[in-house]
């Protein structure tokens, strides 16, 4: 049970950016109407799966957890100056004011339930 929760969470997580993606990608003029509204229920949906996720995993998580969810964080880390290439490469072609906040709140939330994903997906694998 904690695994599928810990799973569909990661699963939200992704479809939750691809939102902002899309959106900076996509001429304001020509996004589609639903699209805000979407990113808002997903991104809501979201926002409660890690809350669960981080109240059910904190009792879980030791120091073994703290280190792998490090080393995931280095990967997440990785895609700032990631977004620095882009930034220069594509300027203007992507609305950096959606982009910006929307992976920003989603990275930092990313990032604090990482132990937590990680404890949940393994408590369900030993037993």
């Amino acid at each position: 049970m904690n695994a599928r929760l810990a799973q569909a969470c990661i699963a939200l997580f992704a479809l939750s950016t691809a939102f902002p993606i899309a959106a900076a990608l996509i001429d304001e003029d020509r996004r589609p109407p639903w699209l805000g509204g979407a990113d808002v229920v997903i991104a809501a949906i979201t926002f409660l799966s890690a809350a669960i996720v981080a109240t059910r995993g904190r009792a879980l998580v030791t120091d073994r957890h703290r280190v792998a969810a490090y080393h995931t964080s280095q990967v997440v880390f990785a895609t700032v100056p990631l977004l620095l290439a882009v930034f220069f490469v594509v300027g203007e072609r992507v609305d950096w004011d959606v982009l910006v906040v929307g992976l920003a709140w989603r990275g930092w939330l990313l990032l604090y339930t990482l132990p937590f994903l990680v404890a949940l997906l393994e408590v369900d694998g030993e037993r």
